[in-house]
């Protein structure tokens, strides 16, 4: 829900339309939230059964089909394996990387 939309939710609320609006408004709100969490469920499924991805080095979070992935990454290749994986899911609207290249330490399996 924009900043906008949930000032006319609030307004609304005040006004004539009382409880039943508000009611819908914060029905849309849990339902974003609830797809957020769908679409990150997906996002994470997606990279821990990738062989080329450690999934567990990288952390994702999603806001109305924004995808922002931090973590870490071994190489340009793994990044660009994430970003694929992402970006085939459907929902995502947008990938942002915050993800650091840095290679294994040695004696680290790759």
């Amino acid at each position: 829900m924009t900043k906008h939309a949930a000032i006319l939710c609030f307004a609304l609320a005040l006004g004539v339309g009382g409880s039943t609006v508000a009611a819908g408004c914060a029905t849309r709100a849990v339902s974003t939230t609830t797809g957020d969490d769908l679409l990150k469920a997906r996002i994470e499924t997606a990279l821990a059964s990738a062989a080329d991805v450690n999934a567990d080095a990288i952390t994702v979070d999603t806001s109305r089909g924004v995808v922002t992935l931090t973590g870490q990454v071994t190489s340009g290749t793994e990044q660009q394996s994430v970003g694929a994986i992402v970006r085939a899911i459907p929902g995502v609207e947008d990938v942002r990387f915050s993800l650091t290249i840095a290679p294994p330490a040695q004696g680290a399996p790759p």
